[in-house]
């Protein structure tokens, strides 16, 4: 018995190499299938874990900025209310393809220079800086991110014209109802 040990040494060697090997590809092709880069869907239409990210953080500063403006200490707005907004903005991007509605470039740059302007004049090391500081991202994504605000903007305008204001919200729910049951979360948390 010893003899065909040492006879075949290096192909029981071999086949132990072989299977620690096939093993290890296993497990990583497991963790990639339970770690998706996707948080949910629209439609067909996958939402990457960056994009919902990007929309939660653009929401997060909104509102800081908001309530700075109007008290003294400014309390952000609870997850749940973000995560809404967040889904929200980017349901509506989903719905403004589907539907041809288009926020221009120059749109979102009238909002960035209006946002970013110091004096009258807009103040491109001011916005550079605060992109790079508060919003820890690139600039695109930021714009990205005022694109699908001023979308959800313009669907509130569009659906809300003409309606009492005490009945805004029973209208843009029943409106926004419907597209939001086409969306399919991926994690277990949503």
């Amino acid at each position: 018995m010893l003899k065909l040990f040492r006879r075949n040494i290096k192909a029981i060697i071999w086949v132990i190499v072989l299977s620690f090997v096939a093993w290890g590809v296993g497990t990583i092709s497991i963790s990639k299938e339970s770690a998706s880069p996707y948080i949910g869907s629209v439609g067909n239409e996958k939402i990457s874990q960056k994009e919902f990210s990007t929309m939660l953080r653009y929401y997060d500063i909104l509102s800081r900025v908001q309530e700075k403006s109007e008290s003294n200490s400014p309390e952000p707005l609870p997850y749940d209310k973000l995560e809404a907004l967040a889904w929200q903005a980017i349901i509506l991007s989903r719905e403004a393809k589907r539907q041809d509605v288009v926020v221009s470039d120059v749109d979102v740059r009238n909002e960035v220079e209006r946002t970013f302007s110091l004096g009258g004049q807009f103040n491109q090391n001011l916005y550079r800086n605060w992109v790079q500081n508060n919003f820890q991202g690139r600039a695109r994504d930021f714009e990205e991110a005022i694109r699908k605000h001023l979308i959800v903007q313009k669907f509130r305008e569009k659906v809300l014209a003409g309606v009492p204001e005490a009945e805004f919200s029973e209208k843009w729910r029943e409106w926004f109802q419907p597209i939001a049951s086409r969306v399919k979360f991926t994690g277990s948390n949503h």
